[in-house]
């Protein structure tokens, strides 16, 4: 599996300013990081791939993570 780590920089970044501006829990951003990492550890392409290429899943995560 090739993952693009600058995009999964991105990610990683997106995740902590939205904790960082109280949008989210740190308990909801902490989550959401190990969920992306399993992901990578086992494999799962496709998970990691939404993650990192599809900016609606992770808005999704902040709407339902910040209610």
């Amino acid at each position: 599996m090739q993952i693009d780590h600058k995009k999964l920089d991105v990610l990683l970044g997106k995740i902590l300013d939205a904790h960082a501006s109280g949008e989210v829990s740190m308990m909801a951003a902490t989550g959401a990081i190990a969920h992306v990492i399993a992901a990578v550890e086992k494999g799962n392409e496709s998970e990691v791939e939404k993650w990192i290429n599809d900016p609606d899943v992770f808005e999704r995560w902040v709407k339902l993570a910040g209610e």
